[in-house]
């Protein structure tokens, strides 16, 4: 495939064509393991998700079973079998390691964010392109600014470091790995949560299918759709 140079794209259209939330299939099921590092708890969660607006997260390990998080729009709910109602909580819920949501499966920055800046810059791997983002509203949007770095002769991004309203760092996502069959998505990724002492959280997906995903597994009330999970053979129609 030849791209072409990413500076002589305009910026707007460079962040759509290398937005990582836009890599992934619009509706998929996929399988991702968590790391901690340095010490290497590992943890698995199971992703479905239908469309930019409808999310479930599966929790897979033994202890967890049952336990899911549901988000819709901006807002997420913790759903457990012992509780009788969903618990509502905040947008920066973070799972295992310090990894928001949105780090682990890629925010749609084109469609939050807008370009101030942007620079080429030289590397032994290749050039790349920095694009300086900055939230088009103030509402709804967990880090207001976005340093993204991107290689210019792929248009993939290389890191994406999230910063507070002070301006200060807040979380690094460098993307190490990517899927070398359709669909393509960041396969390998490292968060580093600046805030909460350098936490490490390693993401690898170990699945990915592009499929349809009913809309009842995404309803609060939809306890048997989501029991259905828990069937193999269900799991793969």
């Amino acid at each position: 495939m030849v791209f072409a140079s990413a500076l002589a794209l305009n910026p707007d259209e460079l962040l759509r064509q290398s937005d990582i939330g836009a890599f992934a299939p619009s509706s998929f099921m996929a399988r991702l393991v968590l790391r901690s590092l340095p010490r290497g708890d590992r943890h698995e969660i199971e992703v479905w998700r239908s469309g930019a607006t409808k999310t479930l997260i599966r929790f897979l390990d033994s202890k967890e079973r049952g336990k899911y998080l549901v988000r819709l729009g901006g807002r997420l709910w913790l759903l457990t079998p012992s509780a009788k109602q969903p618990v509502q909580l905040n947008p920066s819920y973070r799972l295992y390691g310090g990894a928001t949501l949105d780090e682990v499966l890629g925010l749609r920055l084109a469609l939050a964010y807008r370009v101030e800046h942007f620079s080429r810059e030289p590397d032994p791997d290749g050039a790349l392109v920095a694009l300086d983002l900055r939230a088009k509203a103030d509402e709804g949007v967990l880090f207001p600014q976005v340093h993204y770095v991107i290689r210019e002769a792929s248009q993939r991004p290389v890191s994406a470091t999230y910063r507070l309203r002070s301006g200060k760092d807040a979380t690094v996502v460098q993307f190490l790995e990517w899927s070398d069959t359709s669909p393509v998505y960041a396969k390998r990724v490292v968060v580093n949560d600046l805030l909460h002492k350098g936490a490490l959280t390693e993401v690898e997906i170990v699945e990915m299918q592009e499929r349809a995903v009913p809309d009842e597994l995404f309803a609060l009330d939809a306890h048997a759709a989501r029991r259905e999970l828990e069937i193999p053979s269900l799991r793969t129609r």
